[in-house]
């Protein structure tokens, strides 16, 4: 009998005997960092006496980032300035980006006031700066004011333009 138990108890600790493994899982997922700009172009009435440029609209820009670190940046083709197809005549604007940015976030904007894009601008998020899934709005408002400062008028009756090229992209 004692033979048999013992038996049993071999048997039984052979049988329950455990093993252990384990499954790692990782994941990663990749940067995404999108600006979209709806309502363009933009145009600006002049009446051709050299008075204020009344544009038609302002337009929106869509900011989504996944990163918490970025920097929108704001580049004029014609240094801020409306140009004519000859390029002889031109006619300085001022671009303002508005809007409230991330909750939460640390926002620098050069551009929450209107500026004329002589040099590249920006928008940047350098803390907290990741994005609610459908990203934040900013309003963006051209502006052209009276001409100044010479008896000759600037507004040569053709059609004026620039393009300003706007990119995100982080540290």
């Amino acid at each position: 009998m004692k033979k048999f138990v013992v038996v049993v108890i071999a048997v039984f600790f052979a049988v329950s005997s455990a093993s252990a493994a384990s499954l790692v899982v990782n994941g990663t997922v990749a940067q995404y960092l999108n600006v979209s700009v709806t309502s363009s172009p933009i145009t600006v009435s002049f009446d051709g006496t050299g008075a204020i440029g009344t544009a038609d609209h302002t337009a929106s820009l869509n900011i989504i980032a996944n990163k918490p670190l970025w920097t929108v940046t704001f580049t004029s083709g014609n240094s801020g300035l409306l140009t004519s197809p000859s390029k002889s005549i031109s006619i300085p604007y001022y671009l303002a980006v508005t809007g409230t940015g991330v909750v939460g976030a640390t926002i620098t904007n050069d551009l929450s006031s209107a500026v004329q894009l002589t040099t590249a601008m920006h928008i940047s998020a350098t803390v907290a700066g990741k994005t609610p899934k459908n990203g934040v709005d900013y309003t963006m408002t051209v502006t052209v004011g009276a001409q100044l400062g010479t008896a000759t008028l600037w507004e040569a009756a053709t059609d004026y333009t620039d393009t300003v090229t706007i990119s995100i992209a982080t540290p």
